[in-house]
């Protein structure tokens, strides 16, 4: 080995402990515990080896798959919504506008709040005592009850996809924003000397050229939608009934509500499982576009 790779090797040591340590490592003793029974209130059962009967337990486990689909309507519903509001955000923000600075820095703060602030703010924003909808919505005559934000199934899933999508909007619109800086004016100036209106360069330069980068921000949003657990823990606990609870809060309850930490580690691994198969399928999907151009 030359002294110069061993130099580039010592440089890139500490991150690569880094990443041993804090994913690696948790990850490897996750998937070792999902082979054992391992209950926390029967300390005299001691830690007993079952092979495959937690993820035989898991494939015919209805609660893991009704959370599942609920993460994947939180996920599907709150990504969406970034998207394209980040996106619209974007585009206005990129013209001439007063005060850009300003406005950027205001819809960066969402983004910079700690989830569990963000959930306790849109709690007590949505509790009947606290909340100014009822003013405003008597006000504008909108027959609508505000506590059924938090009271009722549908209402509440919608509360927490909104709380999600007013904190973490403003990243997707940054990284969108960035990519639209990057094109070439002179695209835009070719496009309107043939006469192309502005609904026409979005269709055909703008959202082309954003796509793959559309993609990627919301590959790294589904990746943290899905494992949502604080803002939806403070905001709803899960509730009404088990309305919101998403396989994070599901886990969680296995974990530290039955203290069953085998079959909790075997949900871990299972989630990971798919997350794995459908973030490589994406990831693939765009290289193999970028390829193609």
């Amino acid at each position: 080995m030359s002294s110069d790779l061993r130099e580039k090797w010592w440089f890139a040591l500490p991150g690569v402990l880094i990443i041993v340590v804090v994913l690696l490592i948790p990850i490897v003793a996750a998937l070792g515990l999902s082979f054992f029974s391992y209950p926390l209130q029967r300390p005299d059962l001691g830690i007993r080896f079952t092979g495959l009967d937690n993820f035989s337990r898991l494939l015919s486990d209805k609660n893991f798959f009704t959370s599942l689909w609920r993460s994947v309507l939180f996920t599907l519903g709150a990504v969406a919504a970034e998207l394209v509001l980040g996106m619209i955000l974007a585009l206005l923000l990129k013209g001439e506008v007063w005060g850009k600075t300003l406005f950027k820095v205001a819809f960066m703060i969402p983004m910079m709040m700690v989830p569990v602030v963000v959930g306790v703010a849109w709690r007590l924003f949505l509790l009947p005592d606290f909340t100014p909808l009822q003013t405003i919505f008597g006000f504008l005559h909108i027959p609508f009850n505000p506590s059924k934000l938090l009271t009722e199934p549908g209402w509440a899933m919608f509360s927490v996809i909104l709380a999600d999508v007013w904190q973490w909007t403003p990243f997707v619109m940054l990284l969108i924003l960035a990519n639209l800086q990057g094109i070439s004016p002179e695209i835009y100036e070719a496009a309107q000397m043939d006469g192309a209106s502005k609904w026409r360069e979005f269709w055909r330069i703008t959202l082309p050229l954003v796509f793959p980068s559309l993609l990627s921000v919301g590959i790294l949003r589904a990746m943290d939608a899905m494992r949502t657990f604080d803002l939806v823990y403070i905001l709803t606990s899960g509730g009404p009934g088990t309305a919101t609870e998403l396989l994070s809060i599901y886990n969680y309850k296995i974990a530290f509500g039955r203290y069953d930490m085998g079959y909790a580690s075997a949900v871990s691994v299972g989630v990971m499982l798919v997350l794995g198969v459908c973030i490589f399928g994406l990831l693939a999907y765009v290289n193999r576009g970028g390829k193609r151009r």
